[in-house]
């Protein structure tokens, strides 16, 4: 979500921009650690004490950000809704169905938030973006940020999240209901952290190269 240095040479790789923007401290801080202990924990058979504890770990993650650093754990913020819904579906239900199918569900919800957002002036990734303090503070970009290119960057990247996460959904549901669950775990696995890296990483590189182009 870097939308900086617009007027850099277009000769660099995407790859290289995305390994040099990319923030892969808050990965491993939002990301990686509450996955680590909730699958410790499910490994000795204690998966919602592992739930709890990596939900507490984002909300904590997100609040020493926000408050100590002024910015978001972009990670942290994506992954406590799934964390939250599969603890307080499982309470409830007592369904390992309803388990599996929490990350369609996070997957919907997100979906249709990033589309709803696009309604508004600022579409919700560049909204996440500025939280993320991304987008560098200078004279040339404040009046950039007027113009109709430097939203319209946001607005494809943000639908673009949004048909990624309603189309996880819909595969989650059909691999729930007509695949084997070995599959099924595999494209849950998927379309987690993996996916959502994989967005991050594009949001990092998407904005220049469009206004590069536009």
């Amino acid at each position: 979500m870097d939308g900086s240095n617009k007027e850099h040479s277009e000769t660099s790789p995407w790859w290289m921009a995305i390994q040099k923007h990319f923030p892969w401290k808050a990965f491993i801080i939002g990301a990686l650690l509450p996955i680590i202990i909730y699958y410790v924990f499910d490994l000795y058979g204690k998966p919602l004490v592992g739930a709890l504890i990596a939900a507490s770990w984002g909300v904590g993650v997100v609040l020493v950000t926000h408050f100590v650093f002024q910015k978001v754990n972009l990670f942290a913020v994506l992954a406590i809704p799934l964390t939250l819904i599969e603890i307080i579906g499982t309470i409830i239900t007592l369904s390992p169905d309803f388990y599996l199918a929490t990350a369609a569900i996070d997957h919907l919800l997100w979906g249709i938030a990033f589309l709803v957002s696009l309604a508004f002036p600022r579409p919700l990734i560049l909204v996440l973006a500025d939280a993320m303090d991304s987008i560098p503070h200078s004279s040339e970009m404040e009046e950039f940020r007027k113009t109709k290119e430097f939203r319209m960057a946001w607005v494809v990247l943000t639908s673009i999240w949004a048909g990624a996460h309603i189309l996880s959904a819909m595969v989650l549901v059909v691999s729930q209901l007509w695949m084997p669950l070995e599959f099924f775990l595999i494209v849950r696995t998927t379309l987690s952290m993996p996916l959502l890296a994989v967005l991050i990483a594009i949001s990092f590189w998407f904005p220049e190269w469009y206004w590069n182009r536009a």
